[in-house]
């Protein structure tokens, strides 16, 4: 079917097309039988308002979400549950992945500038302190209020919303050593990642404190499920450890599937743990202790803040929000 536009409802209504736009946009500025007449036909013809062409030219009531993939079920689960706070707040969500790719994140920060949208919320490609994008400079300066999720960066942006890393690691230490693991495999994120690293520092605190004689190694992947399969798999070549665990979901996915192919039973033969709730866990057959974060209060929090700024006008830094994850000894099949 055609889509309707304002020049097809104007030839009807043997009107300009001028006329049709100030009638469904203006409608005071019409005179009322004119008005209703393009108002109805309008109606009856199906038309749908460019509600983005609209907002180009004023306020747009729109926010802009970008994060690094959506494979990542952390990041599919928090543009869904963003996109539900932000209708409830009478905002829409323009959503874009950057795939991981400074290029593409720009590209996407670009197009969002273009869209006339009125703050951002970004997770960003990388946390190593020489990603300076110049970007964030710039929507400084054409005012858009920016809030980062997840990934710390340092270049300007009005707040952040962040897990609690350390206090994770923290946690899961604790559940690990409570197992009476005496050899352990860490496999973490990139060496350069402050969310990885913090992970660590919360594990290797506990374990310094509590089990000192516990033969603990690490080895690094990126935050997806390939590179850690096949890092793991070569570890498994040479070692059998206890216990394997994955600092974020897609890395445990990957460390399940490699000692799955190196021929050992995950639950059996190794025990896995996991900072982040493993959507995909229960085809290994096996259920894993992990912390789970409260993507629901992520979102509300990421919203709220960049809502506040942007209702606000205000320049004054609001703080930052850091959210603590919790325990789950056994991860329930029927919520992975």
């Amino acid at each position: 079917m055609k889509k309707i536009t304002m020049t097809d409802i104007a030839k009807r209504a043997n009107v300009t097309a001028i006329t049709v736009s100030r009638a469904l946009s203006t409608p005071d500025k019409v005179k009322a039988e004119t008005r209703e007449k393009i108002q109805k036909l309008a109606k009856e013809m199906g038309y749908i308002p460019n509600m983005l062409a609209k907002g180009l030219k004023s306020g747009s009531k729109s926010i802009g979400v970008i994060v690094p993939s959506i494979q990542n079920p952390f990041f599919a689960k928090a543009i869904e549950r963003i996109s539900r706070y932000s209708a409830e707040r009478g905002y829409n969500c323009i959503f874009f992945t950057s795939d991981e790719s400074s290029d593409i994140e720009e590209s996407c920060v670009n197009t969002l500038v273009s869209y006339n949208v009125e703050g951002i919320i970004i997770s960003v490609i990388s946390e190593e302190e020489n990603y300076q994008p110049s970007y964030f400079k710039h929507l400084k300066q054409i005012e858009i209020p920016v809030v980062l999720l997840d990934r710390y960066v340092e270049q300007p942006h009005d707040c952040g919303v962040y897990l609690d890393n350390i206090d994770s690691g923290h946690k899961l230490a604790k559940e690990i050593i409570k197992d009476q693991n005496k050899e352990l495999l860490i496999v973490a994120g990139p060496p350069q990642s402050k969310v990885s690293n913090d992970r660590l520092v919360g594990m290797n605190r506990v374990f310094q404190q509590l089990c000192s004689q516990m033969k603990v190694s690490i080895i690094h992947a990126d935050f997806n499920k390939r590179l850690a399969s096949e890092n793991v798999k070569i570890f498994l070549n040479n070692s059998k450890p206890d216990a394997i665990v994955g600092l974020n979901n897609q890395i445990t996915l990957g460390c399940l599937e490699a000692s799955y192919l190196s021929g050992y039973k995950p639950g059996g033969d190794i025990n896995f743990y996991s900072i982040d709730r493993v959507v995909g866990a229960e085809s290994f057959g096996v259920s894993i202790p992990c912390i789970e974060h409260n993507i629901d209060e992520l979102a509300i929090q990421s919203v709220s803040q960049l809502i506040r700024v942007i209702e606000s006008k205000s320049d004054s830094n609001i703080g930052d929000i850091v959210i603590r994850g919790k325990v789950l000894s056994k991860q329930p099949y029927d919520e992975l």
